[in-house]
């Protein structure tokens, strides 16, 4: 498998699937959602940009989807093992977001 497949959607197109419904029931953003939303993805690229596991350190400047080709090989190796149940995990939604999961992830990984 040495396809560039996409790893992680752009902040944006994340955030713009959380909807809720009004009092008249008009689909509406769900404001709160989308923000904490944007906090922990934002808090998860930056963690993967701190720990030197993208190839390219201005991908936090930009608001664009993450491809394999983006990560370095432990990079990778965390996002797969660890980085959708960061993101479903109660520390995710903290304010700020709680990294022990995907320190500890990294630990393990790089000792290995």
């Amino acid at each position: 498998m040495n396809e560039n497949y996409l790893v992680l959607m752009s902040i944006n197109e994340f955030v713009s699937a959380y909807k809720t419904t009004n009092a008249k029931g008009e689909i509406i953003d769900d404001v709160e959602s989308q923000e904490m939303v944007r906090r922990s993805i934002t808090a998860l690229i930056n963690f993967f940009a701190e720990n030197n596991l993208l190839n390219d350190k201005k991908i936090t400047e930009t608001n664009r989807e993450l491809r394999r080709d983006d990560f370095t090989p432990e990079g990778l190796e965390l996002f797969i093992k660890k980085g959708g149940a960061w993101l479903k995990s109660k520390a995710s939604k903290k304010d700020p977001p709680d990294m022990k999961l995907l320190e500890k992830a990294l630990f393990d990984i790089k000792k290995n």
